[in-house]
């Protein structure tokens, strides 16, 4: 007799538990697929975005490398340019130079003295000639010192040169141009 139920109420009760149960096992489950698939779509908007920024970063990187180029190109257009600006600024400051030396030639060059030949290399002014003493070709190193913008005078050599019909002595002299920061 213990198989027998005599409260059919408590089958239905459970019964009606397991229905429950299983409605509720199946909107939870649904509530956590819902949950899920909110989440993975969140997940999928942060990515999107984020591949969005670094569309935009690369962008960006490649028009500032553009820019960079052009810079780039335009300082060496600078560069050139400044190197040639320069190099007619020398010009111009040398082009004045040849007739500036030999409107002071005269001035430096004492009496006595002969210069046979000049020579011009860059900045660096070689003479040479013939003097009537030792005495006037020291004189003129002093007058090319003096002149405020001929200087650092060498004397490589004075040696005795023709003596008819009176007594030479040849020399050669060294000078350079000073730069306009030294006169």
């Amino acid at each position: 007799m213990s198989n027998i139920n005599l409260l059919p109420w408590r089958e239905n009760y459970k019964q009606q538990k397991k229905i429950a149960f299983f409605i509720l096992l199946g909107c939870s489950c649904l509530v956590a697929l819902g949950l899920s698939f909110a989440g993975k779509m969140y997940v999928d908007s942060l990515i999107n975005a984020q591949n969005e920024r670094n569309q935009y970063l690369q962008t960006q990187t490649i028009i500032l490398d553009r820019r960079i180029a052009e810079i780039k190109e335009i300082k060496k257009e600078k560069a050139e340019l400044v190197r040639r600006i320069d190099l007619i600024q020398e010009l111009e400051q040398q082009r004045n130079t040849v007739t500036r030396f030999f409107n002071t030639l005269p001035a430096v060059t004492p009496p006595g003295v002969y210069i046979n030949s000049i020579n011009f290399n860059k900045s660096t002014i070689s003479v040479k000639g013939l003097s009537d003493s030792t005495g006037h070709v020291s004189n003129m190193v002093r007058n090319v010192d003096a002149s405020g913008w001929l200087g650092d005078t060498s004397l490589p050599s004075i040696v005795s040169g023709p003596t008819t019909p009176i007594k030479l002595y040849n020399f050669s002299m060294n000078f350079i141009v000073l730069p306009e920061d030294r006169k």
